[in-house]
């Protein structure tokens, strides 16, 4: 099986009407949407972001995963993951290069009719089919942390250990694709420690907040799922880091009736919820392993 992965790059107009953008691959003579084989040691995330700078030269702010496509290419299965991608007007300026010769904004229906695959043709359906202005809401778990049995200070004060601060620092390439705008943390050390280079790389402050900690979780679960819902509701793209216990509790609280029953898996140290919402209203749901 080839591993894939592509984005959807889209654009919204003054009139706010929505534009898909199409390449051209000279080697091909095709129409088609951005994308390319994962390199080894890279998340589908990672490869799609990469492919999509390589062959546009445009660098977006990634939402929502759209789904997948698999069909045979010189015999063998590919399988491609696809995110969709918002440009602003103003920096959707294609640059040309080795593989890519012309890049077409295109209306919904002109992009499926353009669109050489029918692979293609449908994840631009699928795109058109659903909420297409999303915010983002990261929820992720603190890196890995030194064994509480290791530690003989105040359980607050718990580091990370050296894979955990490795972690962290991978987190600036692996949350690159998306535009996060605010930072929020339990005020426990390890939580802290973990989203402290992402601030510095991205010039954002860290409001630590007593509620998203585990001592507190304990004495009163609701005051981290009333917090997430406050800021539900804002429309920015925001990451919220804690801990283990409290991050299932919070994401139920806060999921509608539709996601409720969506199989939430055990996040690893690191790993995150990305939860894409619509005023307020959460409209998806996705996973993020920085190990994958």
């Amino acid at each position: 099986m080839i591993r894939a992965a592509g984005a959807l790059l889209w654009r919204e107009n003054h009139d706010r009407t929505i534009d898909i953008a199409l390449i051209h691959r000279q080697k091909y003579d095709d129409w088609t949407l951005p994308k390319g084989k994962i390199e080894e040691g890279e998340t589908a995330l990672q490869c799609a972001y990469r492919e999509l700078i390589e062959e546009t030269g445009i660098k977006a702010n990634f939402t929502r995963q759209l789904g997948s496509v698999e069909y045979e290419e010189n015999g063998e299965r590919k399988r491609v993951i696809f995110w969709a991608a918002h440009c602003g007007l103003d920096a959707s300026t294609f640059v040309a290069n080795e593989e890519v010769d012309q890049l077409r904004w295109l209306s919904f229906e002109e992009s499926i009719e353009l669109a050489t695959y029918q692979s293609d043709r449908e994840m631009i359906a699928n795109f058109q089919s659903q909420e297409q202005r999303t915010d983002t809401l990261i929820i992720l778990r603190h890196t890995k942390a030194l064994e509480r049995g290791d530690w003989d200070e105040p359980d607050s004060q718990r580091t990370l250990n050296e894979l955990g601060f490795d972690q962290a620092q991978l987190l600036i390439k692996h949350l690159e694709p998306f535009a996060i705008e605010e930072l929020y943390t339990s005020d426990y050390t390890r939580c802290v420690q973990t989203v402290t280079p992402l601030a510095h790389a991205r010039g954002l402050s860290i409001t630590a907040v007593p509620s998203l900690n585990e001592e507190t979780f304990e004495q009163d679960p609701m005051r981290a799922v009333a917090f997430a819902n406050a800021l539900k509701q804002d429309e920015k793209n925001i990451l919220i880091c804690s801990h283990n216990p409290v991050i299932p509790t919070m994401l139920r609280g806060i999921l509608n009736t539709k996601l409720k029953n969506k199989d939430l898996i055990k996040l690893e140290p690191g790993d995150a919820w990305i939860v894409h919402r619509v005023k307020g209203e959460i409209v998806g749901l996705d996973y993020l392993s920085i190990s994958h």
